[in-house]
């Protein structure tokens, strides 16, 4: 005699087979329904994680331009005091850096 099982839609040769079979099959399922949560879960702490990341770039872009701002307010104040500023730029190795337009500017500053 065949036994069929509605859950796994297939027959077996004894009742101990096909109730080890859906035994098995709900483990499955119940395995799959655990992944699924830990994938959500998972995803949650990527999307906080990305948005804790917008939040700071932001509060940096912010302080970077007042920072900024401040520095050409206070450049632009000693240049017309002074008739000209000029800085040198070193980079990590501690070598002196100067741009093409730094180099033209210096030519023509009268």
């Amino acid at each position: 005699m065949l036994y069929l099982s509605e859950k796994t839609g297939k027959s077996y040769k004894t009742i101990e087979e096909l109730e080890t079979a859906e035994k098995e099959l709900a483990e499955q399922e119940a395995k799959k329904a655990e992944l699924v949560e830990v994938k959500k879960t998972r995803a949650k702490e990527v999307e906080e994680a990305y948005l804790n990341y917008q939040n700071v770039k932001e509060e940096c872009y912010n302080k970077v331009a007042e920072a900024e701002k401040k520095w050409l307010e206070l450049r632009d104040k000693f240049a017309e005091d002074y008739h000209g500023y000029h800085m040198t730029y070193t980079n990590n190795n501690g070598k002196k850096e100067i741009s093409f337009s730094d180099l033209l500017d210096s030519f023509f500053t009268w």
